[in-house]
């Protein structure tokens, strides 16, 4: 049978996309469906899987060190979004001006964001060391006591927090830029001829149509704080005293340590549900914070 020209493109198209297709397939959707069916059991890998039902889930929902783990995530969320936000918004607009050599600046901000986490945390963590770091060198120039970064639980989840702002504000300044230059330029001439200054163009312009952007920065960066390990995992190990150990590490420990594989999963399902929840909220909110005009 002859196929049309049309039917022929279409299975050209489809024969292309099939190999890429198949192979998210397997490692997402069926990925996601196994994690499930072991969350489900209780499982150390050396033995066969036994059925405990939710078990796991009323185990998570019960144990302190969960919750502790989740107040923990919240907070590194906290110290991050905000922060990021703000001072990518900011590199954005001085990088967005004619600068001599802009493109330089432009590449060494985004430099942070191509360098692998497990190397650059392992550079801040010497950065961080109480006797021989950069961070208590500069401070000892102004007078200021040395401070024992990862060493104190009032101090690791903000040092490992600013290594997480450190890490995401190129990206985030990157989505700005493209923003930035997507504003047409006779808004701010007609601005301009009314008498605006340079502060009421940015609050009366700028803002409102970054606000798209804005939208999704704090959604990437909402998914990046609760997805946060390999920083946590090199610098501090979830000390001390679990003041770093984030929902993604917990995860981990009882999963690959403690070989929990059933209550692992379980930990990971409910990550997910909390990330999509929180993603959904934002997408309410999208119609009465957004401006697309």
């Amino acid at each position: 049978m002859k196929l049309s020209r049309t039917a022929r493109n279409n299975l050209t198209g489809w024969a292309m996309v099939a190999p890429a297709t198949i192979i998210f397939g397997m490692f997402t959707f069926f990925a996601m469906g196994y994690a499930l069916f072991i969350s489900l059991h209780s499982w150390n890998m050396l033995r066969p899987m036994v059925w405990v039902g939710l078990d796991n889930y009323k185990r998570a929902f019960s144990s302190p060190e969960f919750w502790n783990s989740l107040k923990v995530t919240v907070l590194y969320s906290v110290y991050t979004i905000i922060p990021s936000v703000t001072i990518s918004l900011l590199i954005a607009l001085l990088l967005n001006k004619a600068l001599v050599g802009v493109g330089f600046y432009r590449v060494a901000v985004y430099l942070p964001v191509i360098t692998s986490m497990a190397a650059a945390a392992v550079v801040w963590r010497y950065i961080y060391d109480p006797d021989l770091g950069l961070a208590n060198y500069l401070l000892g120039l102004v007078g200021v006591s040395p401070i024992r970064w990862l060493n104190d639980p009032k101090t690791s989840l903000p040092a490992v927090a600013i290594v997480g702002v450190w890490k995401r504000l190129g990206y985030n300044a990157v989505l700005y830029l493209s923003g930035l230059q997507g504003i047409p330029g006779y808004y701010y001439e007609a601005a301009e001829l009314d008498g605006a200054s340079e502060w009421q163009k940015t609050w009366g312009i700028t803002l409102p149509l970054l606000s798209p952007t804005t939208f999704f920065v704090v959604i990437m960066q909402v998914i990046a704080s609760f997805k946060v390990f390999v920083s946590v995992n090199i610098m501090t190990n979830g000390g001390p005293v679990r003041s770093t150990d984030v929902i993604a590490h917990h995860l981990f420990e009882h999963s690959f340590r403690y070989f929990r594989m059933g209550y692992g999963s379980a930990i990971a399902y409910i990550l997910f549900m909390i990330i999509f929840l929180l993603t959904l909220a934002q997408f309410k909110l999208e119609k009465k914070l957004v401006h697309y005009s």
